[in-house]
């Protein structure tokens, strides 16, 4: 774990080192955290960047980082504090650090899909839950996405993610990638 986090500033170099990230961040201090969003520029804001921008929280404890939505910074704070005064679960998911190593190829491809092999571990002690190896399926006309597996696991959800934005961007399915969240 790394020294405890005092003062805005050090969240914020804290966050450019664990996210690899040069951007700035509004922080704002919980009693169990420090809620961070990123500050965009006049011309992001303009062009509809600010749209749906998440934001995160670093734990005071254990300086784990975790994603949350695009909520106003205030209401993630309160109710990432709530839930753990209350030992609910937290609502956003662990970006930092890392709690899941995934591999994910393309496997096969018909005229309406395109499907993915996806497998995951955990490397935490305990680890996040069992490895996983999934088939990922997209719909390749609606971009609707099913595993075979009932429960989407969220390095599913990720990958499908990341393989229609390529797709839309380059035109092409990706064939593999391997990443950690």
């Amino acid at each position: 774990m790394p020294d405890p986090l005092e003062t805005p500033q050090q969240v914020r170099q804290y966050l450019a080192t664990a996210l690899n990230s040069s951007r700035q961040f509004r922080v704002l201090p919980t009693q169990f955290g420090w809620a961070c969003r990123e500050v965009l520029t006049q011309e992001e804001i303009q062009s509809g960047q600010a749209m749906g921008l998440g934001s995160y929280v670093v734990n005071r404890q254990t300086a784990a980082i975790t994603a949350h939505t695009s909520m106003p910074l205030e209401v993630i704070a309160q109710e990432y504090d709530q839930a753990i005064q209350t030992g609910r679960q937290v609502q956003g998911y662990q970006v930092y650090p890392p709690t899941w190593n995934v591999e994910a190829r393309l496997i096969g491809e018909t005229p309406e899909e395109i499907v993915y092999r996806v497998q995951a571990t955990s490397p935490t002690d305990p680890p996040a839950g069992p490895p996983i190896d999934h088939q990922l399926m997209i719909n390749k006309a609606t971009r609707r996405y099913r595993t075979n597996v009932t429960v989407i696991h969220e390095a599913c959800r990720q990958t499908a993610g990341w393989a229609i934005t390529q797709h839309n961007q380059w035109g092409t399915w990706p064939e593999s990638r391997t990443y950690q969240f």
